[in-house]
């Protein structure tokens, strides 16, 4: 990632955590809660290239970590998405068609958050966390993933907008 481009990236991930902090949070959502921070990241990661979106996880981890509500080992949101970062952009993007088309994305942004809150999850229960019942994990799983759906119309092209501003001429 290009020096230049830190910044941006910086100020779009710390408005869209205090965003889903103060706001989404305190939705009450029928199946289960929605983290719009961690579908926007899956969607922001899977039209980056590799380098740059390990360090963009590493930050947007880096930003979760900062949760007040979070009751996990500190660095465990930095560790989860910068793998996903990796995996997402390495070897998912590569499979993919040039051209992303929205089904596409909504298909990776619900598969790849689902995926990530099992890898916090399986990281956290092996460092010694809390985790709650099976019913309830599968419960706010297919919650997020519900409402990540659903609400894809929203935040898909709202970071894909935001992305392309980030870039520098050299990058477009």
């Amino acid at each position: 990632m290009e020096i230049n481009r830190l910044p941006k990236v910086l100020l779009i991930f710390c408005t869209l955590f205090l965003i889903q902090e103060t706001l989404i949070s305190q939705i009450n959502f029928l199946v289960a809660g929605f983290s719009l921070y961690l579908a926007f990241f899956m969607a922001w990661i899977i039209q980056d290239q590799r380098n740059s979106a390990v360090v963009t996880g590493f930050i947007a981890g880096l930003i979760l970590d900062l949760s007040p509500t979070l009751e996990a080992p500190f660095g465990l949101w930095t560790l989860v998405l910068t793998s996903m970062s990796y995996l997402l952009a390495s070897n998912v993007r590569a499979a993919l068609d040039a051209e992303l088309s929205p089904l596409v994305m909504l298909s990776v942004a619900v598969i790849a958050s689902s995926f990530a809150l099992i890898l916090f999850l399986l990281f956290g229960a092996i460092l010694g966390q809390e985790v709650g019942s099976a019913s309830y994990l599968i419960r706010s799983i297919s919650g997020n993933a519900l409402w990540s759906a659903l609400l894809s119309p929203l935040y898909i092209p709202l970071a894909m907008k935001l992305y392309k501003v980030t870039l520098t001429a050299r990058q477009r």
